[in-house]
């Protein structure tokens, strides 16, 4: 399954998820799963947010670096799933690739297993409790969807014997 994190610039929100996504991805052998991420306002080549890149060393995740980019043709058609930040992004892919539609959705929707579909806002510039809050977040829902393919996939090999 191929997996697109989107948010605006590409530097902090979506990075995030990318890098917790990828972490989860080998811890729990999920070979069959492959993750990206990208921007609706880019400015490519800038580098990662510097506090994303602080707290995934603090929680002892992987940093790759980075570079952010926009959003791309390509990267719609190749991802089975869009996992957005805000409604302004779903929004942003819907006016593009009207196609798109049946596969984008707010990644905060997998916040907790009640979860409305809530926007994560965007932080850069904020105070530390704003990151603290959007890094939060994003790790929660990142874990619950990483649960729910756990589920799905323990739930497809399940085999009836008589």
């Amino acid at each position: 399954m191929n997996i697109l994190f989107v948010c605006t610039g590409n530097i902090s929100r979506s990075y995030l998820a990318e890098m917790l996504f990828k972490n989860e991805i080998k811890l729990n052998r999920l070979e069959d799963f492959f993750v990206s991420s990208a921007g609706t306002h880019a400015g490519p080549g800038i580098p990662a947010d510097p506090r994303m890149v602080d707290y995934l060393s603090e929680i002892g995740v992987p940093a790759e670096s980075h570079e952010a980019r926009i959003i791309s043709e390509k990267d719609v058609e190749w991802a089975d799933l869009i996992l957005v930040m805000e409604t302004i992004h779903v929004e942003a892919i819907e006016d593009h690739w009207p196609e798109a539609k049946h596969k984008t959705e707010l990644l905060g929707r997998y916040i907790s297993p009640d979860s409305a579909e809530v926007d994560i806002v965007d932080p850069y510039g904020m105070s530390p409790y704003h990151y603290y809050l959007v890094r939060s977040k994003i790790t929660l829902a990142v874990k619950s969807l990483i649960k729910k393919f756990l589920l799905n996939r323990h739930r497809t090999r399940k085999t009836v014997t008589f």
